[in-house]
């Protein structure tokens, strides 16, 4: 590609340096001679004919979106005044145009001629436009915005990165830019995408609600704390049973405000709390398997090939306390001879080992080993039911409770809570090594005795199979059941972290 052939690009034979020129459109011109701007916009790209393609092109692209700020000030200025940021962002673009810095009027004395050239510069003819009899003397020129004049002259005197007005739909943009990232980072596998693109969508409603309850205002300290604070008392007032829904629509709008604060806006403060405490919703009663009846039932239906290989991993899962969001996040490569890793080592957040129970857990786990792995290379023990969403994995879970244990009551988060409440009758729940198998935090520093991957280690593996024996005890027995709490093949890992 020659330089001739890059669109807008002006090449001067007597000179190495490019510019960028443009004409403006036929419907703008006229709006163009009104306000003295020129009817072609030619500025300098900054650099020389020995630049790279890719670099001139880049230049050319900045120089672009310049030009098309140019081309909606002038095709909006008849509509006189637009909002302060609107008008901050034509004030900049004029300034542009002009060829006139930001600040430029800082350090010059009012007295001194250079200060009427910056500002003859800046306005052309309209610098006089309150004088009497500037109409007479123009009389087929069209008068600048009075808001647009004072935002030209506070810029000339303020510097650079200052003066800027910021709005809650900024806000929002740059909180919606910084989840797609998290987004992006946080996706190991297809089914982890499908889950955080489903949790965003909600988020992202949540956040919407906010902005058409509070509209678009100027992000000051002031209208960032009082819309919150308003938009909290509206929201206790929509969910008076539910605090934790109205909880769960402000958090989007808080971060959204805070982190703009924090990044962007360093001179607006959010200090609202927003703590919602003063209400408090019962604690929701989870239906736990009747220890006596009911699981012994699903013990067998896990041994069942007649029954969900996902359901079958469930009921497995009452003597870890795994969620069906964990299970669907760990990795066929992260089974081992007898433990595997609940979530995967690619989860960004803490993992933790699982016992394998007996061999028929081993060959459930190990059934999609040869399965082609999603474009992350994640093959989840769960199969394709992996990128299912939650309420199917729900729904499949429950009815094979139904079917298996015949109890219409029993749902997926009945099964961590029955590990709970199977952990309590065997009188071993309190014990420090029980709440770190089931992924709770001990709260007496077990976690420290063995540092970042203590649980990984074969003291630690140890305990947790004594206690999973200790959990399985009189459930009825398999042929592929283990015949003893043998450790010996316990192999040892230590992940990365």
């Amino acid at each position: 590609m020659t330089l001739r052939k890059i669109k807008y690009l002006k090449i001067d034979n007597n000179s190495d340096w490019l510019a960028y020129q443009r004409g403006l459109p036929k419907d703008i011109k006229g709006k163009a001679k009104a306000m003295h701007l020129p009817l072609t916009i030619t500025r300098p790209i900054g650099l020389t004919k020995g630049a790279s393609i890719a670099q001139i092109t880049a230049a050319i692209e900045t120089h672009n979106k310049v030009f098309d700020d140019v081309c909606r000030m002038l095709r909006s200025s008849s509509e006189g005044t637009v909002n302060k940021k609107q008008v901050i962002e034509d004030a900049k673009t004029l300034l542009e145009v002009r060829g006139i810095e930001q600040g430029a009027l800082i350090d010059v004395d009012p007295g001194h001629p250079a200060f009427d050239g910056i500002l003859d510069t800046a306005f052309d003819i309209h610098v006089d436009q309150g004088k009497h009899g500037w109409e007479q003397h123009y009389p087929n020129q069209q008068k600048m915005p009075e808001d647009l004049m004072s935002a030209v002259f506070t810029l000339l005197n303020t510097n650079k990165g200052h003066g800027e007005v910021h709005l809650f739909s900024d806000a929002a943009e740059h909180y919606k830019q910084y989840k797609q990232q998290e987004m992006r980072l946080k996706a190991t596998s297809e089914g982890k995408t499908k889950q955080l693109q489903r949790a965003w969508t909600k988020e992202l409603k949540r956040l919407n609600d906010f902005m058409v309850f509070s509209g678009n205002q100027e992000f000051t300290t002031d209208n960032c704390n009082i819309a919150l604070r308003l938009y909290r008392k509206h929201l206790l007032e929509k969910h008076q049973s539910s605090p934790a829904s109205a909880k769960r629509d402000l958090v989007p709008a808080a971060a959204a405000l805070r982190r703009y604060a924090e990044e962007v806006a360093i001179n607006v403060a959010v200090t609202t709390k927003l703590t919602i405490g003063e209400q408090k919703a019962n604690a929701k009663q989870r239906p736990v398997v009747d220890i006596v009846k009911e699981l012994p039932l699903l013990w067998l239906a896990a041994h069942d090939d007649a029954y969900d290989h996902m359901f079958r991993l469930h009921v497995f899962g009452i003597f870890s306390g795994s969620h069906a969001s964990e299970l669907i996040q760990s990795d066929v490569s992260d089974v081992y001879e007898d433990y595997f890793i609940l979530g995967g080592t690619k989860k960004a957040t803490r993992t933790r080992p699982v016992v394998i129970v007996n061999e028929t857990h081993r060959q459930l786990l190990r059934q999609f080993k040869d399965y082609q792995k999603d474009k992350f290379g994640f093959a989840s023990v769960c199969g394709r039911r992996a990128i299912q969403t939650e309420s199917n994995h729900s729904k499949l879970i429950k009815d094979g409770l139904y079917e298996a244990a015949g109890n219409p009551a029993l749902t997926a988060y009945s099964m961590r809570h029955t590990g709970k409440h199977l952990g309590e009758i065997k009188g071993v729940s309190r014990l420090p090594t029980f709440q770190r198998m089931f992924g709770w935090s001990s709260g007496d520093g077990v976690q420290d005795d063995y540092g970042a991957a203590g649980i990984y280690s074969d003291a630690m593996l140890n305990e947790f199979r004594a206690l999973t024996d200790t959990l399985i005890d009189g459930l009825p027995e398999q042929p592929n059941s283990p015949t003893s709490a043998d450790t010996s093949n316990i192999v040892a890992f230590k992940p990365q972290r």
